[in-house]
Formats: C-alpha cells, sequence, structure tokens
C-alpha cells in the first residue's frame, strides 16, 4: 500500500513482478538496512549508528541526497547533527549539496552516525527515517523524492 507520498514502504506491499526482480538481484530498495544499531564513540562524541542503503534505482552524486528524516522510538532526531558515513569518509547531511564528484554506488552501504550524550538501552527500537534525493535523470524538472522506510532493530 502507498504511504503519502505514493511510494511504497515495503517490499512485501510491491507487486508481484518488482517483488520477483528484486529477489532476482538480491538488492533490496529499503532505506533502512536490516542489521543491529550500533553504540558507538565517534572522533570522541558518543552516538550510535544505523545501516542504510541507497534507494535510487541508479548510483547518485552525494549532492543528490537533499535530506534525511528520522525518528528513534517516536523521537524525532535532529538531523543537522548527524552524518553519512560512505566508503570510510564522514559527511554531515547538509554539505552532501556540495559533493557532485562523490558517488554512492547502489550497492555501497553506508551508515547514520547520530551523535547521542546516552547510547540506546539493549532491546528493540522502533526506527523510522526517510531518505530524501533529487533523480539527476529526471528531465521534466526538479522533484524530490521521498523514501520511507520502518522497521524494529536490535541494539547489538
Amino acid at each position: 500500500m502507498p504511504n503519502q507520498q505514493g511510494v511504497m514502504a515495503d517490499s512485501q506491499n510491491l507487486p508481484e513482478g518488482i517483488r520477483a526482480i528484486l529477489a532476482h538481484t538480491g538488492k533490496p530498495r529499503t532505506f533502512l538496512r536490516v542489521e543491529p544499531i550500533r553504540n558507538v564513540v565517534r572522533n570522541g562524541v558518543q552516538g550510535y549508528e544505523l545501516s542504510v542503503n541507497l534507494t535510487s534505482y541508479r548510483s547518485l552524486p552525494l549532492s543528490c541526497i537533499e535530506g534525511v528524516l528520522l525518528k528513534v522510538d517516536d523521537k524525532q532526531v535532529d538531523t543537522s547533527t548527524i552524518m553519512l558515513t560512505l566508503n570510510g569518509y564522514s559527511h554531515k547531511i547538509a554539505e552532501l549539496v556540495q559533493l557532485s564528484r562523490i558517488w554512492w554506488f547502489i550497492l555501497d552501504p553506508a551508515t547514520i552516525f547520530v551523535p547521542s550524550a546516552n547510547p540506546l538501552k539493549p532491546g528493540n527500537h522502533q526506527v523510522d527515517a526517510t531518505l530524501i534525493t533529487v533523480e539527476p535523470y529526471v528531465t521534466a524538472g526538479r522533484f524530490s523524492f521521498y523514501h520511507p522506510a520502518s522497521c524494529v532493530l536490535a541494539v547489538e
């Protein structure tokens, strides 16, 4: 069933033909990877990491990532402080617009680092995230695409 933006929220609701293509490629098209959340310290800053995928059908330069929306356990996360780490390099979300020469390939996983004074408690946490992209291949104008994902992830 489509969500508010008209995008399918999970692969179980996709048409059979699309599910068959995804099963053949083995590439899920959901933003959140079903992997444990990790409490970590990065450059002396405590927080946690979520594993994510690029949802686009083609690789994109990081400048096409317009934003990320994130809620953990129904609490909105301040996305101005989060970092996207791709291939070992970390960038604030606001910096991505300048990175037209760095590409996120569709099979490359990435992580989102969320600074947090308190580590997430062990157990399951509801995570709701949306990746907002611009597809440069759409020639009819500039459109933002919203790719929501929701799942329960455990703290490792």
